[in-house]
């Protein structure tokens, strides 16, 4: 599209989304049919000059966010109506309550966790400007894939950075790998440095994953079909920030968690804000779970998961 072409498609879109003018107007006034309007109001969208949000954030179940903090120690429930049956809206309209209530949780010269996956890389492309100082951004497991598989982890982590204007940290290593004694030979200056910096974590991001396949930590070579069979079968729920947990929210094995490059679980359930953000009822163990835990503090879910968790506790 040459400079005259986009200028008009701007102009007109101002015109019909800013200034409120229908489509025959605009005609009238661009000296074009209707249809050519509407044509160049498609094309804009689809090109993304037009962005077009609906804020529902004012929809609130108070009655079962009320239920959740009941049933399990959190301080907040964010629950998000699935208002149109699509599974990738329901993401986006999860992640955007999140994104929304971001900037209460950041302060100046403080240190932020965020981990990777799905639900991370959807709430990163809404992240929202947020002006603070000193900010400093931390993977809080290693991103790096055994496999032919793209995390997204520094995307991510990149994405947040920009969000707070702040300094990013990106841990240089799988979140698992084979042998605990591979962790120590991983850990140099810079990824000591993190761990550190997770011991004075104010804010953690995450998600949490089922122990499924399709998965992420299946398709990143992190465990494969045996360990799927052994790691269910002895009463694995699911992974927070690539630490597997049983249903009670506690580790499911020792040995296999000293495994993970990244925060221990421990130091993660010591960070005073932890935002989890799960959407799905597949996930309704993995959530009972890290709720159970202690690895929540404001929940943000959506309203059939949500039903279905007080149903069952």
């Amino acid at each position: 599209m040459d400079a005259a072409k986009m200028n008009q498609a701007i102009r007109i879109a101002k015109l019909y989304y800013e200034l409120h003018y229908n489509q025959l107007e605009i005609a009238a006034r661009e000296g074009i049919s209707k249809s050519s309007v509407s044509r160049i109001l498609k094309n804009a969208m689809d090109m993304g000059i037009i962005e077009v949000r609906i804020k529902d954030s004012v929809l609130v179940n108070g009655n079962l966010e009320n239920e959740l903090i009941a049933r399990f120690p959190i301080k907040r429930a964010i629950i998000v109506p699935d208002l149109v049956g699509n599974s990738q809206i329901l993401m986006q309209d999860v992640c955007a309550a999140l994104a929304e209530d971001l900037p209460r949780y950041i302060k100046n010269d403080s240190v932020i966790g965020v981990t990777w996956g799905h639900a991370l890389a959807v709430l990163a492309q809404q992240l929202p400007k947020i002006k603070r100082s000193g900010v400093s951004v931390i993977q809080l497991t290693g991103g790096f894939s055994r496999a032919i598989f793209e995390s997204g982890a520094l995307d991510v982590l990149k994405r947040f950075v920009d969000s707070v204007g702040g300094t990013g940290y990106q841990i240089p290593a799988p979140a698992m790998v084979a042998e605990s004694s591979i962790v120590e030979a991983l850990k140099d200056p810079q990824i000591h440095e993190i761990l550190e910096m997770a011991e004075v974590c104010q804010t953690a991001i995450y998600s949490v994953g089922n122990l499924e396949r399709p998965s992420i930590v299946y398709e990143m070579g992190l465990i494969d079909e045996n360990d799927y069979k052994d790691f269910s079968r002895r009463g694995a729920v699911g992974d927070c920030c690539s630490h597997f947990i049983k249903q009670n929210g506690e580790l499911f094995d020792k040995k296999i968690d000293a495994r993970v490059v990244g925060a221990s679980l421990e130091t993660i359930k010591k960070i005073p804000n932890k935002l989890v953000v799960a959407v799905g009822k597949e996930k309704e163990k993995i959530i009972t779970a890290a709720l159970q835990g202690g690895l929540v503090d404001s929940l943000y879910i959506d309203e059939p998961t949500a039903e279905l968790i007080v149903r069952h506790n």
